[in-house]
């Protein structure tokens, strides 16, 4: 599989985003559709949240999920953000079975994956859901702490609140601190050892 620049996964949704005049909470089924991408609900096994079937352009919901992403529709939003990226970044590979995870001609997505293609599709749909350009108008002013702004910002982009912390520290806007409760900010550098430093 061949490495893909960050900035490339980002430059990709923006250019959707410019082209398919999308709006933060946007409605997948009609990218999907423009992308000429089907949608399936279907029977998967319980650690996989979608797939992709590249040569019949058909993203794939796990129905045994259901129950999961009804209760965070973020959660299905995201796996199609995924299912998108694995199409436009990978359905080569997949249609000739290079990616490691293909089986049964479907490239699946489990939960947890840390296969390069996955992280690729992973931080792809991130960009897709959350764009910089878009969050960064909508920060909350420092300096914050608690998860209501995260929550909000959630709420905004229809994401889940993990997806949305996650993204947040990606942008340099918050970390967690040791109690894991979001502050606004990037983390702090850690305090000095004691040790002497060099001069250059």
């Amino acid at each position: 599989m061949t490495f893909i620049p960050e900035q490339r996964l980002e430059n990709r949704a923006s250019v959707l985003w410019r082209q398919h005049r999308l709006e933060p909470g946007f409605d997948c089924e009609p990218l999907l559709d423009a992308l000429s991408l089907g949608l399936l609900w279907d029977a998967l096994s319980a650690d996989v949240l979608g797939a992709l079937k590249a040569d019949e352009a058909m993203v794939i919901l796990n129905e045994a999920r259901l129950s999961d992403f009804q209760a965070n529709p973020g959660l299905e939003r995201f796996t199609v953000g995924h299912e998108v990226g694995h199409w436009l970044f990978h359905a080569d590979d997949a249609r000739n079975a290079a990616l490691p995870m293909l089986e049964g001609g479907r490239t699946w997505c489990r939960d947890g994956s840390r296969e390069p293609a996955e992280i690729q599709a992973d931080l792809f749909a991130s960009y897709l859901l959350v764009p910089t350009d878009r969050l960064r108008p909508l920060l909350p002013s420092p300096p914050w702490r608690g998860w209501r702004p995260v929550y909000e910002l959630a709420e905004t982009f229809v994401v889940s609140a993990t997806a949305m912390i996650v993204r947040l520290e990606r942008v340099g806007a918050a970390h967690r601190d040791d109690n894991g409760i979001p502050v606004g900010g990037p983390r702090p550098l850690p305090a000095s050892s004691g040790q002497g430093s060099f001069r250059f």
